[in-house]
């Protein structure tokens, strides 16, 4: 299989200069929290960013909603 630039890609900010944390990019930890190794430094939304946050809260809501289903959890 090739990869693409895009599989190469690792995201990064000033809280994780060398890569941001799969818990956090992929798993939808709230880095509004505290989170270990983040010097202090947490998310911060942008001006004009509300759109773009609800609709990524709403799909990490959708996931972690279909993931407990799929474990028998409720709620």
């Amino acid at each position: 299989m090739s990869s693409s630039s895009l599989d190469r890609w690792i995201p990064y900010c000033d809280a994780f200069p060398e890569g941001v944390p799969n818990e956090i990019y992929r798993a939808g930890f709230d880095h509004r929290n505290p989170f270990e190794g983040d010097r202090g430094i947490r998310f911060e939304l942008r001006p004009g960013g509300e759109r773009a946050l609800a609709a990524y809260e709403a799909s990490i809501a959708r996931r972690q909603g279909a993931r407990g289903a799929e474990s028998g959890q409720s709620g």
